[in-house]
């Protein structure tokens, strides 16, 4: 304010009157409120705009309606700040077009008015809020169901459940989580090492040259060759990538969580297999040594088990979160169990597609000998 008051002493001293010198800086204020505008500093334009009614005594059209954009703008960036900015902006829209419907102003009454009738019609404190959960409550879940439809997820609800098998059948509580439909694809490996700028081919995680005519297909499942720790990392980086873009928690199923959702969770029917009794139904056998005839990789060819889910048994086992402990079960806690705190290998869970044997109990240590691959599970922000 220190300028124009010095602006306003110096025009006087040539002769202007009083009340041209304040309109002369009333225009310079309005003109700095209109580059706030625009430089999207929509608070301090107000503020301008403020100063620039009082130098003026009055309002006018074209302030009004700057301070209606300006307030637009602050509403729009969050609209469920509170009832009286809305009411404030609701009551500068009425009163534009109350006094300013003239000749000259068509397209600026046009654009209030399509602010003004796009407001939400609440009338009181309770109102605006019972609005603003709905309205919150319905952007969550339009952004869940994109998130879920983008990464083909699954909601599995939680629900307690006898885990394991025979004297190692104990009881695990698990809490709503999302799973993946699918194993990860490499059409999803690519787009994660496209993205993150990582130069090295999808080529570069198996061992051997003649695995490449499998990738020809981008539905085909990745897996790793050798796993350890190492593709454990990777795999949950992977995890985090998705968590960059999305929000949540990003992760690898967890040992309590994996069973539970091969074995249907609360739609279970108690099937040896993920989906059937019949192995033939949910997987293809193949031999070990890999040949293009009895190698079966691409996803959802066979039945999915009560949930949806596809090839939790057959194909490539899977990696868990959970460090390998073949005693485990006798000390886990019942709710929500991640595993032991320390260890060599992870859990590898589900089939590998060598027989029949791979059923929704069977667990075993991830080493250099198994195959795996993993899907990822998905755990939304509390609001």
């Amino acid at each position: 304010m220190k300028k124009y008051f010095i602006l306003i002493l110096t025009l006087t001293c040539f002769s202007f009157s009083y009340a041209q010198a304040q309109s002369t800086v009333a225009k310079l204020m309005y003109e700095d409120a209109e580059k706030a505008f625009y430089d999207g500093d929509y608070r301090s334009c107000i503020r301008l705009l403020d100063e620039t009614e009082k130098l003026l005594g009055k309002s006018a059209p074209n302030i009004l309606h700057l301070r209606i954009m300006a307030e637009s703008k602050i509403w729009e960036a969050d609209p469920y700040s509170s009832y009286e900015q809305l009411e404030r902006l609701r009551q500068i829209c009425d009163q534009y077009l109350k006094n300013y419907d003239i000749k000259g102003l068509e397209g600026k009454y046009r654009e209030v008015y399509d602010l003004r009738d796009k407001l939400p019609k609440v009338n009181s404190r309770e109102e605006f809020q019972q609005w603003r959960t709905q309205s919150i409550d319905k952007e969550n879940a339009e952004k869940l169901n994109k998130i879920v439809t983008a990464n083909n997820l699954v909601f599995v609800e939680g629900g307690t459940y006898m885990m394991g098998e025979d004297k190692h059948a104990h009881e695990v509580t698990v809490s709503d989580f999302y799973i993946g439909k699918y194993e990860i694809t490499y059409k999803d490996w690519k787009q994660y090492l496209t993205s993150n700028d990582k130069n090295e081919s999808v080529m570069n995680y198996g061992k051997n040259d003649s695995y490449k005519y499998w990738f020809k297909d981008e539905d085909v499942y990745w897996f790793y060759e050798s796993l350890y720790n190492n593709s454990w990392d990777e795999a949950m980086a992977y995890c985090k990538w998705l968590q960059e873009q999305y929000g949540g928690i990003w992760r690898l199923p967890t040992e309590a969580e994996w069973e539970y959702a091969a074995r249907g969770g609360n739609k279970s029917q108690g099937y040896k297999y993920s989906g059937s009794n019949n192995w033939r139904d949910v997987a293809k056998k193949r031999l070990n040594n890999f040949s293009n005839n009895n190698l079966y990789l691409s996803g959802g060819q066979f039945k999915p088990n009560e949930l949806g889910i596809y090839d939790m048994s057959g194909n490539f086992s899977e990696t868990c979160y959970d460090y390998w402990d073949k005693e485990y079960y006798s000390y886990s806690p019942k709710e929500n169990p991640m595993g032991p705190q320390k260890g060599k290998y992870r859990v590898s869970r589900g089939g590998s597609g060598t027989g029949g044997s791979e059923s929704v109990y069977g667990r075993r240590k991830s080493t250099s000998a198994v195959i795996t691959s993993f899907r990822v599970v998905y755990i939304p922000d509390k609001n």
